[in-house]
């Protein structure tokens, strides 16, 4: 017989994608200035690249890259233009750490503005922030 390996399931971490919409613009160094000197976080930045990596003490990363603010879809677009979004960045995090991210996401929110939202067709539910205009 096969020796077959077992494996834990509850171990497999589900990430899920947000964006941060802000109508300030916002660099992947403002981020990164912003929380380094956060207990319980490592800041990696890349700013050629604007992107910025936020190492969790649980060894989770939360990840920052920058997208266009320009969507194909009309009521995308609206969406963008109504609140004059300036700064979208794509987040990856793992689910079972928004409630640590909502911490870092607040104070984000606190000095540039803006929200953090699902990737989603509406872009709801809406984490931290909010999108009303």
């Amino acid at each position: 017989m096969a020796n077959k390996k077992s494996y834990d399931q509850s171990a497999v971490k589900k990430y899920i994608d947000l964006f941060y919409m802000s109508s300030s613009e916002v660099t992947a160094k403002d981020i990164a200035s912003l929380l380094e000197n956060e207990n319980g976080l490592t800041v990696e930045l890349w700013e050629a690249m604007n992107v910025v990596e936020l190492d969790l003490s649980n060894q989770n990363t939360i990840e920052f890259e920058p997208l266009e603010a320009s969507f194909k879809d009309p009521s995308d677009a609206s969406f963008l233009k109504n609140r004059t979004i300036k700064t979208i960045f794509a987040v990856t995090i793992c689910e079972d750490d928004i409630q640590i991210a909502t911490t870092y996401f607040e104070k984000i929110i606190d000095k540039f503005s803006g929200f953090f939202c699902a990737d989603s067709d509406d872009f709801y539910p809406v984490y931290v922030g909010t999108t009303k205009i």
